[in-house]
């Protein structure tokens, strides 16, 4: 699972078909994994989260509020790969991540549904799926037993895949002069009436997620991103201008090290991807800055609880690689392994400020930039390396610290009770 963002360009063509241009990034997920018994002997041979660019030229049909859009695009391999197994061969079997071309070319199909506003503009979301058609890069990790290589284990990448994706379209019109006209659509009773309850107190769903930049960053991001994901759903109460929510959520993070050897940067790479469940206890102040109470911000309090004891979790990898920099050869040996029994706490704390924005006038698109600080350390790897004979020994710790950005979506409960709705239009 990763990102892709993007922006598309239309141009009219008909009153139903338009011409769209996409420009659009992907974090491109490529990996092996070999398991063998006992379960302690888990690895990961290998492992890319390279981003790809690309171009897409297509049409767009509509119906009412519904779009089909298929389009081809046009994608450019990452320029750097990873330094996993470089130069490396078994049984004539190439090594490492291999760029087979530096384009690639897609078929694209995309639908979705668009709910516009008052001025034309129009939030929009649904389903995308690119098949690629030229293979661009392939992964041939060795799955090693007893320090030798048993077998090759490979993945290659299209560029396909498939994703869901929600935006926010702005009418041409309202990017025109003062004296342009805009498309206007005008409240009626039912639309008064539910943005009134949704700025009333009382329970509220919320589910959101988003990014997370983590502290203390690898200076290589060739083959690693030092970025993580969460998310969370809660349930949560407004009273005034004050909030609290509580439910269930989930961070990703990793332990990870690099070597820097005779020179060069981030000879040896290597990381461990873990993920931690929580239970958040948040507090918000609402500051509104309108008087519909429409668009509000404030600042905002967590403390998360860490419901899983990750030091039982036992990790233990012995190895041997080379790496080809420069037209020369590292050889080392490795053994790398988690600390079992590690005495960590539960309690994570996060601190920032929230912005949200009232949409279809019953429920709130909300971000929220803040920090994640105090984190125990849950897990800690240890690394014992002997490169070109000389030993060296690294140790990596893993929590959650650092600042994050999150979208979410609020809506409140009283928005979704008919009888209450059908009460107030009676008493109205």
């Amino acid at each position: 699972m990763q990102y892709h963002l993007g922006t598309t360009f239309l141009w009219k063509l008909r009153d139903d078909w338009q011409l769209t241009a996409q420009l659009e990034f992907f974090k491109r997920e490529l990996g092996t994994h070999a398991y063998s018994s006992p379960a302690d002997t888990i690895q990961i041979t290998g492992y890319s989260t390279e981003g790809i660019p690309l171009l897409a030229l297509g049409v767009r049909k509509t119906w009412g509020n519904l779009y089909l859009q298929p389009s081809v695009s046009l994608m450019r391999s990452p320029s750097v790969l990873d330094q996993y197994d470089r130069g490396n061969e078994w049984n004539d079997i190439r090594l490492g991540v291999i760029s087979e071309s530096d384009w690639g070319i897609g078929l694209r199909l995309e639908g979705g549904m668009k709910i516009y506003n008052r001025r034309g503009n129009y939030f929009l979301g649904g389903l995308r799926y690119q098949q690629g058609l030229i293979l661009m890069d392939k992964m041939n990790a060795a799955v090693r037993y007893n320090e030798r290589i048993g077998h090759v284990l490979s993945a290659k990448s299209r560029g396909t895949y498939a994703g869901l994706f929600v935006g926010y379209g702005i009418n041409g019109h309202n990017l025109k002069s003062a004296g342009s006209r805009s498309p206007k659509r005008l409240y009626n009773d039912n639309k008064l009436l539910k943005h009134e309850l949704s700025i009333e107190d009382g329970w509220y769903f919320m589910l959101y997620g988003g990014l997370r930049r983590r502290e203390n960053p690898l200076s290589n991001e060739f083959t690693y991103s030092n970025t993580s994901g969460q998310f969370q759903a809660v349930l949560g109460y407004n009273y005034n201008r004050f909030s609290v929510e509580t439910g269930y959520g989930n961070f990703s993070y990793n332990a990870n090290y690099q070597i820097d050897f005779d020179g060069v940067e981030a000879l040896v790479m290597k990381w461990e991807k873990y993920d931690m469940p929580i239970i958040p206890l948040t507090f918000k102040y609402h500051i509104p800055l309108n008087e519909q109470n429409t668009v509000r911000f404030g600042p905002s309090f967590s403390t998360y609880f860490g419901i899983r004891d990750q030091s039982k979790y036992r990790f233990i990898s012995k190895g041997s690689g080379a790496t080809i920099t420069d037209e020369k050869e590292y050889r080392y040996t490795s053994e790398s392994y988690s600390v079992r029994n590690l005495d960590h706490g539960r309690f994570i704390f996060n601190a920032g400020m929230f912005a949200e924005m009232s949409v279809f006038n019953s429920s709130f698109l909300t971000f929220k930039v803040s920090r994640n600080f105090a984190s125990p350390d849950f897990v800690l790897i240890k690394g014992n390396y002997i490169i070109e004979g000389i030993p060296i020994s690294i140790e990596s710790p893993g929590n959650i610290n650092g600042f994050m950005f999150d979208l979410g979506y609020k809506i409140p409960l009283k928005v979704l009770n008919r009888q209450l709705k059908q009460a107030r239009k009676a008493t109205a």
